[in-house]
């Protein structure tokens, strides 16, 4: 009797840490998909013509770094307009395409970390696209 309860005991333990492991991994995954560890989403905006300019709103929250994501086509961006709640504002030069399914390299602000109101993209469409890129914006705090 007391072998069948130790069995029993095991059994369930693999099976919570299997689901343990899971979970862990399945997190870890949509971390990375939506910006990886440390990354905030912040928004997102189309490419409607071949060259575009959008603003996308933040809800709050100090970040000392941005980064683009691109989905549906690539991406070539010029700038970025970053305005804090402050009332100041910073340009940042991107100049870099990126390919759908890409992320920009880390842009760093150079006041350091700062409460951002809205960021102005400046970007057209990669020569082969068709479709309606999009554009993921993330912060890192």
């Amino acid at each position: 009797m007391k072998n069948i309860l130790m069995k029993n005991f095991a059994e369930r333990g693999l099976l919570l840490l299997t689901l343990l492991s899971f979970v862990s991994l399945t997190q870890a995954q949509y971390r990375v998909e939506r910006g990886g560890a440390g990354w905030q989403h912040l928004g997102s905006a189309h490419v409607d013509g071949r060259s575009d300019h959008d603003k996308i709103q933040v809800s709050g929250g100090t970040f000392n770094a941005l980064q683009l994501g691109v989905t549906n086509g690539a991406i070539g961006f010029e700038r970025l307009v970053v305005h804090f709640r402050n009332g100041q504002e910073e340009v940042l030069p991107v100049g870099s395409v990126v390919r759908s399914g890409g992320r920009s390299r880390n842009i760093p602000m150079r006041g350091g970390a700062r409460e951002i109101s809205n960021v102005e993209i400046w970007y057209q469409k990669g020569a082969q696209n068709e479709g309606r890129p999009r554009v993921d914006l993330f912060g890192r705090r």
